[in-house]
Protein backbone atom coordinates (compact mmCIF):
# COMPACT_ATOMS: atom_id res chain seq x y z
CA UNK A 1 0.00 0.00 0.00
CA UNK A 2 1.39 3.44 -1.23
CA UNK A 3 0.93 6.36 0.36
CA UNK A 4 -2.24 7.62 -1.70
CA UNK A 5 -3.67 4.20 -1.00
CA UNK A 6 -3.17 4.88 3.10
CA UNK A 7 -4.54 7.94 2.74
CA UNK A 8 -7.73 6.64 1.30
CA UNK A 9 -8.38 3.78 3.84
CA UNK A 10 -8.42 6.65 6.85
CA UNK A 11 -11.45 8.11 5.02
CA UNK A 12 -13.15 4.98 6.58
CA UNK A 13 -12.09 6.64 9.93
CA UNK A 14 -14.48 9.07 9.98
CA UNK A 15 -14.96 12.03 11.51
CA UNK A 16 -12.68 12.70 15.05
CA UNK A 17 -13.02 16.08 16.86
CA UNK A 18 -10.13 16.71 18.96
CA UNK A 19 -7.01 17.90 19.12
CA UNK A 20 -4.46 14.99 20.37
CA UNK A 21 -3.86 13.11 17.14
CA UNK A 22 -3.09 16.57 15.31
CA UNK A 23 -0.91 17.33 17.89
CA UNK A 24 1.16 14.10 18.20
CA UNK A 25 1.66 14.24 13.90
CA UNK A 26 2.76 17.46 14.22
CA UNK A 27 5.53 16.99 17.33
CA UNK A 28 7.00 14.40 15.07
CA UNK A 29 7.76 16.58 12.72
CA UNK A 30 9.23 19.88 14.84
CA UNK A 31 5.99 21.38 14.98
CA UNK A 32 6.25 23.05 11.51
CA UNK A 33 3.12 25.20 11.83
CA UNK A 34 4.48 27.41 14.69
CA UNK A 35 7.78 28.76 11.97
CA UNK A 36 5.26 31.35 9.26
CA UNK A 37 2.46 33.72 10.32
CA UNK A 38 -0.52 32.10 9.86
CA UNK A 39 -4.20 33.34 9.07
CA UNK A 40 -7.37 31.26 9.95
CA UNK A 41 -11.11 31.24 8.88
CA UNK A 42 -13.75 29.54 9.40
CA UNK A 43 -17.61 29.83 9.42
CA UNK A 44 -20.23 28.30 7.34
CA UNK A 45 -19.83 29.70 3.48
CA UNK A 46 -17.33 31.94 1.89
CA UNK A 47 -14.56 30.58 3.91
CA UNK A 48 -12.47 29.07 0.77
CA UNK A 49 -13.32 31.89 -1.48
CA UNK A 50 -12.07 34.62 1.54
CA UNK A 51 -9.28 33.06 1.25
CA UNK A 52 -8.62 32.76 -2.15
CA UNK A 53 -8.31 36.34 -2.65
CA UNK A 54 -6.49 37.08 0.18
CA UNK A 55 -4.28 34.44 -1.46
CA UNK A 56 -4.37 36.77 -4.59
CA UNK A 57 -3.74 39.99 -2.30
CA UNK A 58 -0.95 38.70 -0.94
CA UNK A 59 0.97 37.48 -4.01
CA UNK A 60 0.38 41.02 -6.00
CA UNK A 61 2.14 41.85 -2.59
CA UNK A 62 5.25 40.12 -3.59
CA UNK A 63 4.42 37.38 -0.61
CA UNK A 64 4.70 33.56 -0.96
CA UNK A 65 1.65 31.99 -0.12
CA UNK A 66 0.38 28.50 1.35
CA UNK A 67 -3.35 28.20 1.36
CA UNK A 68 -4.75 25.06 2.35
CA UNK A 69 -8.59 24.37 1.63
CA UNK A 70 -10.97 21.36 1.62
CA UNK A 71 -12.32 19.11 0.29
CA UNK A 72 -10.74 19.20 -3.05
CA UNK A 73 -12.32 19.08 -6.80
CA UNK A 74 -10.62 16.87 -8.75
CA UNK A 75 -7.42 15.37 -6.83
CA UNK A 76 -5.61 15.72 -3.28
CA UNK A 77 -3.24 17.75 -4.15
CA UNK A 78 -5.20 21.09 -4.76
CA UNK A 79 -5.75 21.27 -0.56
CA UNK A 80 -2.33 22.12 -0.50
CA UNK A 81 -1.28 25.08 -2.95
CA UNK A 82 1.78 26.90 -3.21
CA UNK A 83 1.45 30.65 -4.53
CA UNK A 84 -1.53 29.33 -6.03
CA UNK A 85 -0.38 25.88 -7.66
CA UNK A 86 -1.07 22.37 -6.36
CA UNK A 87 1.99 20.84 -4.95
CA UNK A 88 3.93 18.40 -6.04
CA UNK A 89 3.33 14.16 -6.91
CA UNK A 90 6.24 13.58 -5.53
CA UNK A 91 6.50 16.60 -2.97
CA UNK A 92 2.72 15.48 -1.35
CA UNK A 93 3.95 11.71 -1.38
CA UNK A 94 6.87 12.27 0.87
CA UNK A 95 4.97 14.17 3.31
CA UNK A 96 2.51 11.89 3.91
CA UNK A 97 4.85 8.88 3.75
CA UNK A 98 6.60 10.69 6.78
CA UNK A 99 3.11 11.05 8.92
CA UNK A 100 2.41 7.50 7.66
CA UNK A 101 5.11 6.41 9.34
CA UNK A 102 3.60 8.26 12.99
CA UNK A 103 0.46 6.80 12.32
CA UNK A 104 1.22 3.73 12.03
CA UNK A 105 2.33 3.68 15.81
CA UNK A 106 -0.75 5.37 17.21
CA UNK A 107 -3.49 4.72 18.90
CA UNK A 108 -6.02 5.47 17.81
CA UNK A 109 -5.03 6.24 14.11
CA UNK A 110 -5.06 9.61 12.62
CA UNK A 111 -8.22 10.48 10.40
CA UNK A 112 -7.56 11.62 7.17
CA UNK A 113 -8.72 15.16 7.34
CA UNK A 114 -5.79 14.96 10.01
CA UNK A 115 -3.04 12.94 8.15
CA UNK A 116 -3.52 15.89 5.30
CA UNK A 117 -3.66 19.01 7.86
CA UNK A 118 -0.11 17.71 9.22
CA UNK A 119 1.19 17.51 5.64
CA UNK A 120 -0.26 20.79 4.84
CA UNK A 121 1.48 22.56 7.82
CA UNK A 122 5.11 20.44 6.60
CA UNK A 123 4.63 21.32 2.89
CA UNK A 124 4.10 25.10 3.96
CA UNK A 125 7.64 24.99 6.20
CA UNK A 126 9.42 22.63 3.36
CA UNK A 127 8.27 25.93 0.85
CA UNK A 128 9.42 28.62 3.19
CA UNK A 129 5.95 30.48 2.24
CA UNK A 130 6.05 33.85 4.19
CA UNK A 131 2.18 33.69 5.26
CA UNK A 132 -0.29 30.20 5.39
CA UNK A 133 -3.65 30.95 4.87
CA UNK A 134 -5.79 27.80 6.58
CA UNK A 135 -9.55 27.13 6.27
CA UNK A 136 -11.22 25.52 9.01
CA UNK A 137 -12.54 21.98 8.03
CA UNK A 138 -15.71 20.75 10.54
CA UNK A 139 -16.62 23.87 13.26
CA UNK A 140 -13.69 25.13 14.84
CA UNK A 141 -12.66 24.49 18.55
CA UNK A 142 -11.79 20.91 17.71
CA UNK A 143 -11.04 21.62 14.71
CA UNK A 144 -7.85 19.46 13.21
CA UNK A 145 -6.51 23.20 12.00
CA UNK A 146 -6.75 24.64 14.98
CA UNK A 147 -3.53 24.03 16.92
CA UNK A 148 -2.39 26.98 15.40
CA UNK A 149 -2.10 30.78 16.50
CA UNK A 150 -2.48 32.98 13.48
CA UNK A 151 -1.94 36.19 13.25
CA UNK A 152 -5.62 36.77 12.40
CA UNK A 153 -8.58 35.27 12.24
CA UNK A 154 -11.87 35.83 10.40
CA UNK A 155 -15.30 34.20 10.83
CA UNK A 156 -17.35 34.31 7.29
CA UNK A 157 -21.19 33.63 9.04
CA UNK A 158 -23.44 31.15 10.75
CA UNK A 159 -26.11 28.34 9.17
CA UNK A 160 -27.15 25.11 10.40
CA UNK A 161 -24.46 22.58 9.16
CA UNK A 162 -23.08 19.42 10.61
CA UNK A 163 -25.88 19.62 13.45
CA UNK A 164 -24.47 15.89 14.83
CA UNK A 165 -21.30 17.18 15.43
CA UNK A 166 -21.36 21.12 16.18
CA UNK A 167 -25.00 21.47 17.59
CA UNK A 168 -28.81 22.20 16.48
CA UNK A 169 -29.13 25.92 16.78
CA UNK A 170 -27.02 28.90 15.84
CA UNK A 171 -26.11 29.98 18.85
CA UNK A 172 -24.19 26.35 19.67
CA UNK A 173 -22.53 26.04 16.06
CA UNK A 174 -21.44 29.87 16.83
CA UNK A 175 -19.74 28.76 19.64
CA UNK A 176 -17.59 26.15 18.16
CA UNK A 177 -16.54 28.27 15.56
CA UNK A 178 -15.65 30.80 17.97
CA UNK A 179 -13.28 28.49 19.39
CA UNK A 180 -10.59 29.41 16.68
CA UNK A 181 -9.90 32.76 18.73
CA UNK A 182 -7.18 33.09 20.13
CA UNK A 183 -5.80 35.63 22.95
CA UNK A 184 -5.18 39.32 21.77
CA UNK A 185 -5.53 37.67 17.98
CA UNK A 186 -7.53 40.37 15.30
CA UNK A 187 -10.38 38.88 14.50
CA UNK A 188 -13.05 40.04 11.38
CA UNK A 189 -16.17 38.75 11.69
CA UNK A 190 -18.92 37.90 8.80
CA UNK A 191 -21.82 37.48 11.08
CA UNK A 192 -24.63 39.42 11.72
CA UNK A 193 -27.56 37.73 12.93
CA UNK A 194 -28.09 39.19 17.00
CA UNK A 195 -28.17 35.20 18.36
CA UNK A 196 -25.09 33.30 16.90
CA UNK A 197 -22.96 37.21 16.82
CA UNK A 198 -23.32 37.64 20.44
CA UNK A 199 -21.96 34.52 21.22
CA UNK A 200 -19.10 34.71 18.75
CA UNK A 201 -18.02 38.65 20.57
CA UNK A 202 -18.38 36.83 24.06
CA UNK A 203 -15.71 34.48 23.15
CA UNK A 204 -13.88 37.32 21.86
CA UNK A 205 -14.08 39.04 25.00
CA UNK A 206 -12.54 36.40 27.08
CA UNK A 207 -9.86 35.60 24.80
CA UNK A 208 -8.91 39.74 24.64
CA UNK A 209 -9.05 40.20 20.55
CA UNK A 210 -9.78 43.09 19.14
CA UNK A 211 -12.39 42.41 16.91
CA UNK A 212 -13.82 44.19 13.43
CA UNK A 213 -17.47 43.51 12.72
CA UNK A 214 -19.44 43.89 9.26
CA UNK A 215 -21.46 46.80 8.86
CA UNK A 216 -20.17 48.71 12.23
CA UNK A 217 -16.24 49.09 11.19
CA UNK A 218 -16.08 48.29 7.41
CA UNK A 219 -18.84 48.27 4.75
CA UNK A 220 -18.86 46.80 0.94
CA UNK A 221 -20.92 47.14 -1.64
CA UNK A 222 -21.66 45.35 -5.27
CA UNK A 223 -23.49 46.60 -8.29
CA UNK A 224 -23.85 45.12 -11.56
CA UNK A 225 -24.85 41.82 -12.94
CA UNK A 226 -23.00 38.30 -10.96
CA UNK A 227 -20.43 37.61 -13.45
CA UNK A 228 -19.11 41.61 -13.34
CA UNK A 229 -19.87 43.50 -10.22
CA UNK A 230 -18.61 46.62 -9.38
CA UNK A 231 -17.23 46.34 -5.60
CA UNK A 232 -16.32 49.15 -3.16
CA UNK A 233 -15.29 49.27 0.52
CA UNK A 234 -15.29 51.25 2.85
CA UNK A 235 -13.52 51.36 6.85
CA UNK A 236 -11.93 53.96 8.97
CA UNK A 237 -8.57 53.19 7.50
CA UNK A 238 -9.08 52.89 3.78
CA UNK A 239 -11.52 53.53 1.25
CA UNK A 240 -11.13 50.84 -1.51
CA UNK A 241 -12.76 50.58 -5.23
CA UNK A 242 -14.45 50.02 -7.96
CA UNK A 243 -13.24 47.17 -8.76
CA UNK A 244 -14.70 44.31 -10.86
CA UNK A 245 -14.48 41.13 -8.87
CA UNK A 246 -12.52 37.76 -10.02
CA UNK A 247 -15.51 35.74 -8.11
CA UNK A 248 -18.86 36.16 -9.47
CA UNK A 249 -21.89 36.23 -7.35
CA UNK A 250 -23.20 38.85 -5.46
CA UNK A 251 -22.71 36.37 -2.39
CA UNK A 252 -19.18 37.35 -3.10
CA UNK A 253 -19.70 40.59 -1.71
CA UNK A 254 -19.33 40.07 1.54
CA UNK A 255 -16.55 37.35 1.62
CA UNK A 256 -14.59 40.16 -0.43
CA UNK A 257 -15.19 42.65 2.24
CA UNK A 258 -13.71 40.18 4.56
CA UNK A 259 -10.62 39.90 2.75
CA UNK A 260 -9.95 43.00 2.72
CA UNK A 261 -10.21 43.66 6.55
CA UNK A 262 -8.37 40.63 6.74
CA UNK A 263 -5.45 42.15 4.37
CA UNK A 264 -5.94 45.55 6.54
CA UNK A 265 -4.56 43.34 9.73
CA UNK A 266 -1.59 41.66 7.78
CA UNK A 267 -0.74 44.77 6.66
CA UNK A 268 0.41 45.47 10.08
CA UNK A 269 3.40 42.29 9.42
CA UNK A 270 3.54 42.78 5.92
CA UNK A 271 3.51 47.01 4.83
CA UNK A 272 3.75 45.67 1.47
CA UNK A 273 0.05 44.63 1.11
CA UNK A 274 -1.13 48.07 -0.01
CA UNK A 275 -3.95 49.04 -1.79
CA UNK A 276 -2.80 47.83 -4.75
CA UNK A 277 -2.07 44.86 -4.01
CA UNK A 278 -5.68 44.53 -2.87
CA UNK A 279 -7.08 45.75 -5.71
CA UNK A 280 -5.22 43.45 -7.92
CA UNK A 281 -5.83 40.29 -5.84
CA UNK A 282 -9.91 40.75 -5.89
CA UNK A 283 -10.19 41.38 -9.38
CA UNK A 284 -7.36 38.14 -10.34
CA UNK A 285 -8.57 35.98 -7.74
CA UNK A 286 -10.19 32.27 -8.72
CA UNK A 287 -11.90 29.50 -7.43
CA UNK A 288 -12.83 26.34 -9.37
CA UNK A 289 -16.70 25.50 -9.31
CA UNK A 290 -18.20 28.51 -7.30
CA UNK A 291 -20.62 29.36 -9.79
CA UNK A 292 -17.89 29.14 -12.40
CA UNK A 293 -18.67 29.35 -16.05
CA UNK A 294 -17.32 26.34 -17.88
CA UNK A 295 -18.37 26.39 -21.25
CA UNK A 296 -20.53 28.97 -23.16
CA UNK A 297 -22.39 27.10 -25.88
CA UNK A 298 -24.53 26.32 -24.23
CA UNK A 299 -23.78 27.66 -20.86
CA UNK A 300 -22.67 25.33 -18.33
CA UNK A 301 -22.30 26.58 -14.58
CA UNK A 302 -20.73 24.48 -11.68
CA UNK A 303 -21.32 25.56 -8.10
CA UNK A 304 -20.89 23.42 -4.83
CA UNK A 305 -23.48 24.19 -2.94
CA UNK A 306 -23.78 21.89 -0.48
CA UNK A 307 -26.31 22.95 1.96
CA UNK A 308 -29.72 24.87 2.11
CA UNK A 309 -27.53 28.32 2.82
CA UNK A 310 -25.57 28.08 -0.17
CA UNK A 311 -28.46 27.11 -2.41
CA UNK A 312 -30.35 29.88 -1.45
CA UNK A 313 -27.31 32.42 -2.54
CA UNK A 314 -26.87 30.22 -5.85
CA UNK A 315 -30.79 31.09 -6.94
CA UNK A 316 -30.38 34.78 -6.98
CA UNK A 317 -27.73 34.70 -9.50
CA UNK A 318 -29.67 32.18 -12.11
CA UNK A 319 -33.56 32.60 -11.65
CA UNK A 320 -34.12 30.35 -14.80
CA UNK A 321 -31.77 27.46 -15.13
CA UNK A 322 -32.06 23.68 -16.08
CA UNK A 323 -30.36 22.26 -12.94
CA UNK A 324 -28.68 18.82 -12.35
CA UNK A 325 -28.72 17.89 -8.64
CA UNK A 326 -26.85 15.30 -7.07
CA UNK A 327 -26.18 15.59 -3.15
CA UNK A 328 -24.63 13.93 0.25
CA UNK A 329 -26.66 11.75 2.43
CA UNK A 330 -25.56 13.69 5.54
CA UNK A 331 -27.79 17.40 3.99
CA UNK A 332 -30.74 18.57 4.07
CA UNK A 333 -31.71 17.50 0.66
CA UNK A 334 -35.21 17.98 0.84
CA UNK A 335 -34.71 22.43 1.68
CA UNK A 336 -32.42 22.31 -1.21
CA UNK A 337 -34.83 20.89 -3.81
CA UNK A 338 -37.12 23.57 -3.10
CA UNK A 339 -34.97 26.12 -3.35
CA UNK A 340 -33.72 25.09 -6.66
CA UNK A 341 -37.23 23.92 -7.71
CA UNK A 342 -38.49 27.74 -8.15
CA UNK A 343 -35.76 28.43 -10.67
CA UNK A 344 -34.91 24.75 -12.35
CA UNK A 345 -36.80 23.90 -15.97
CA UNK A 346 -36.00 20.78 -15.95
CA UNK A 347 -34.87 19.80 -12.33
CA UNK A 348 -32.55 16.56 -13.10
CA UNK A 349 -32.16 14.79 -10.14
CA UNK A 350 -29.09 11.95 -9.47
CA UNK A 351 -26.16 10.74 -7.72
CA UNK A 352 -22.67 11.22 -7.76
CA UNK A 353 -20.39 7.71 -7.65
CA UNK A 354 -18.97 7.22 -3.90
CA UNK A 355 -20.24 6.12 -0.89
CA UNK A 356 -21.52 9.39 0.49
CA UNK A 357 -23.77 9.82 -2.24
CA UNK A 358 -27.47 10.11 -1.20
CA UNK A 359 -29.04 7.68 -3.40
CA UNK A 360 -31.05 9.14 -6.17
CA UNK A 361 -34.43 7.44 -4.93
CA UNK A 362 -33.71 9.20 -1.67
CA UNK A 363 -33.40 12.47 -3.23
CA UNK A 364 -36.49 12.00 -5.38
CA UNK A 365 -38.11 11.31 -2.18
CA UNK A 366 -36.81 14.29 -0.53
CA UNK A 367 -38.52 16.20 -3.45
CA UNK A 368 -42.40 15.67 -1.94
CA UNK A 369 -43.77 15.99 -5.09
CA UNK A 370 -41.59 18.79 -7.01
CA UNK A 371 -41.24 18.32 -10.74
CA UNK A 372 -38.53 16.45 -11.30
CA UNK A 373 -36.39 13.87 -13.62
CA UNK A 374 -34.48 10.97 -12.13
CA UNK A 375 -31.73 9.86 -14.22
CA UNK A 376 -30.03 7.01 -12.12
CA UNK A 377 -25.50 8.30 -13.36
CA UNK A 378 -24.44 11.74 -13.12
CA UNK A 379 -22.99 11.53 -16.77
CA UNK A 380 -26.59 10.72 -18.02
CA UNK A 381 -28.09 13.42 -15.91
CA UNK A 382 -25.25 15.69 -17.38
CA UNK A 383 -26.38 14.87 -21.38
CA UNK A 384 -29.78 15.50 -20.55
CA UNK A 385 -29.21 18.74 -19.00
CA UNK A 386 -26.93 20.03 -22.11
CA UNK A 387 -29.90 18.89 -24.37
CA UNK A 388 -32.23 21.16 -22.31
CA UNK A 389 -29.84 23.98 -21.73
CA UNK A 390 -30.48 27.18 -24.21
CA UNK A 391 -28.01 30.13 -24.46
CA UNK A 392 -30.90 31.73 -21.84
CA UNK A 393 -31.32 29.13 -20.05
CA UNK A 394 -28.11 27.80 -18.26
CA UNK A 395 -26.92 24.47 -17.51
CA UNK A 396 -26.21 24.46 -13.12
CA UNK A 397 -24.78 21.44 -12.09
CA UNK A 398 -24.47 21.48 -8.05
CA UNK A 399 -24.98 20.05 -4.87
CA UNK A 400 -21.74 18.83 -3.51
CA UNK A 401 -17.85 19.21 -3.94
CA UNK A 402 -18.21 15.14 -5.49
CA UNK A 403 -20.77 16.59 -7.93
CA UNK A 404 -18.32 19.26 -9.45
CA UNK A 405 -15.56 17.22 -9.28
CA UNK A 406 -17.69 14.39 -10.88
CA UNK A 407 -19.23 16.95 -13.74
CA UNK A 408 -16.01 18.67 -14.52
CA UNK A 409 -14.16 15.64 -14.65
CA UNK A 410 -16.71 14.74 -17.62
CA UNK A 411 -17.32 18.23 -19.42
CA UNK A 412 -13.56 17.81 -19.77
CA UNK A 413 -13.44 14.87 -21.34
CA UNK A 414 -16.46 15.18 -23.31
CA UNK A 415 -17.19 18.72 -24.08
CA UNK A 416 -13.64 20.09 -23.55
CA UNK A 417 -14.69 22.47 -20.89
CA UNK A 418 -11.73 24.75 -19.08
CA UNK A 419 -9.32 23.57 -16.68
CA UNK A 420 -9.24 24.10 -12.83
CA UNK A 421 -7.99 27.30 -12.28
CA UNK A 422 -6.52 28.40 -8.85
Amino acid sequence: MNAREYLASLEFHGVKLGLDNIRHLLAGAGNPHTLYPSVHVGGTNGKGSVLAMLDAMCRAAGLRTGRYTSPHILDVNERFLIDARPVSDADLDASLGFFRRIAERMTPSPTYFELVTAAAFQLFQQHAVDVALVEVGLGGRFDATNVITPIAAAITNIDLEHTQYLGDTLEKIAFEKAGILKESVPAVIGETQPGPLGVILTRAREMGCPVRLMERDFRFDVQGPPWNQAFTYRSDGMALGPVTLGLPGDFQGPNAALAVALAECLAQTFPQLDSRAMLTGLHSARWPCRLERVLDAPPVIIDIAHNPAAVRQLVRQVPHCVVVLAVSSDKNAAEMVRHLAAVADPLILTQFTGHRALPVGRLCAAAEGAACHRVDRLEDAITLGMRAATADRPLVITGSVYTSGQARALLVEKYKARPLQF
